[in-house]
């Protein structure tokens, strides 16, 4: 693992550097270096070694300063992109053991003065753990997914499900220039690690760190300059128009997409085979974009879930051939197909850089066949009694509870996007119900 991470490192300086050379005179390069250091947040839910050790690490990034090549950046205060490869000691536990991350980022600044620039730095990339739930059981495997204590306490790591999983950040920093090319930089943050249900168990990791470093941008070396036959790099004016809105070639748009991805649900069903479920969304919605690097607008989410034609455990003799749930949160008395579907309505604020959209959707759902089945406790009680839950569509719930108790009437969705052609882009989304993931996906979509 180490090694793989270190030829990453030299391939992520390799590129950059080749990419630069071919175009130097419109590429300005920073190269930073930072030490970490940090916490883990405390979960009830999760290992008991979380939170009591701090994390240490470091990182190290290659940053592509403005310099007048992409109007979109300069249209944000002259952003700087940056890839960077970072690793943490999760607190020297066995049961944690390393991560390592490969990611890009954007640093936004909010003001930049002559010694002193403040901004904010959104994150996303790849995490690859060495401890996982499977390589930290210490009993005999043939008992992997039947339990997770023992005497009342964690015996694995129970955060963790896989290798690989998401990676993201954000960051406020701070940079002080003390001599011409080189910066003191520092950032705080929440940094988050898990794999949106794809592979269970899945609580993540939730850490606050921060980071103390160097940076080293050549061109603003007079040395180097020198050197290397270069006049010293200055940071570009604002080449923006005076008001963003002029820049707006058109004040509406429309969207659609499908999109699909997998998930498992609970580390216990379907032993020994975990079962991968299939989960989908099409969307369709209308945005007015007031300035060009925003907009805002709703639409119309349809969404599949194929977890739910699951049954719960004890109705699973009346239910012979159906899937089987040992999660106590839905109460699934058979396998319906109408459950697996839910419409929803969001509220979509979208940032625009360039050809890259960055949505948090926030919405409510108008049908949803789950609702009147979760708490399980409760939605059992109501049945016994002949009655029903036979909730609205808004209705009170325990929100900090969400992620183990019920979905609720409220959903997320962090929304990515890129736009390929003219009318055509990707899609990358992750749906959450308060803090848990209920799927990560990813597809086609058209825009008019």
């Amino acid at each position: 693992m180490k090694k793989t991470s270190f030829i990453i490192l030299l391939l992520i300086i390799a590129c950059t550097r080749v990419w630069a050379k071919g175009d130097s005179a419109k590429v300005e390069l920073s190269y930073r270096l930072s030490g970490i250091g940090g916490m883990m947040m405390k979960d009830g839910k999760v290992d008991p070694w979380i939170g009591s050790r701090p994390l240490l690490g470091g990182e190290f990034a290659v940053e592509f300063q403005p310099t007048g090549r992409w109007k979109s950046l300069q249209q944000w205060n002259n952003a700087s992109v940056g890839l960077g490869a970072t690793y943490i000691n999760l607190g020297g536990s066995p049961m944690l053991g390393d991560a390592f991350a490969i990611h890009a980022y954007l640093n936004q600044p909010f003001y930049r003065a002559k010694h002193f620039a403040i901004g904010i730095r959104p994150t996303v990339g790849l995490a690859f753990c060495t401890k996982t739930y499977q390589n930290t059981f210490p009993d005999d495997p043939s008992h992997l997914y039947e339990y997770a204590k023992k005497d009342g306490q964690y015996i694995c790591n129970w955060s963790i499900g896989s290798v690989v999983n998401a990676y993201l950040a954000l960051d406020l920093y701070m940079d002080f220039p003390i001599e011409r090319g080189f910066d003191i930089t520092c950032s705080f943050g929440w940094h988050h690690i898990s794999n949106g249900s794809v592979k269970h168990p899945n609580s993540g990791y939730n850490m606050f760190l921060a980071q103390v470093g160097l940076r080293y941008t050549p061109g603003q070396d007079p040395a180097w300059c020198e050197k290397h036959d270069r006049d010293v790099y200055e940071y570009p004016e604002r080449q923006v128009p005076k008001k963003l809105y002029d820049g707006v070639e058109k004040k509406w748009d429309v969207e659609m997409s499908i999109t699909g991805g997998v998930k498992q649900n609970y580390y216990r069903d379907n032993y020994p085979n975990m079962q991968y479920f299939g989960a989908a969304t099409f969307g369709i919605a209308a945005h007015w974009i007031p300035v060009s690097i925003f907009k805002i607008g709703g639409g119309f989410d349809l969404f599949f879930d194929d977890y739910y034609r699951c049954v719960s455990d004890e109705f699973k003799a009346a239910n012979p051939d159906a899937r089987i749930t040992y999660f106590g949160k839905t109460y699934l008395k058979e396998s319906n197909i109408a459950n697996c579907f839910r419409v929803g309505f969001s509220i979509q604020p979208t940032f625009i850089i360039g050809k890259l959209t960055a949505g948090i959707h926030v919405g409510f759902y108008l049908y949803d066949p789950i609702k009147n089945l979760e708490p399980y406790a409760e939605a059992k009680a109501a049945d016994q009694a002949g009655t029903s839950l036979n909730r609205g569509i808004f209705y009170s719930y325990d929100f900090s509870k969400a992620s183990n108790y019920q979905d609720g009437w409220c959903y997320t969705q962090f929304i990515l996007k890129y736009r390929v052609l003219q009318h055509l882009f990707v899609q990358l989304g992750l749906k959450t119900h308060g803090v848990r993931a209920e799927f990560i996906d990813a597809g086609l979509g058209v825009c008019f």
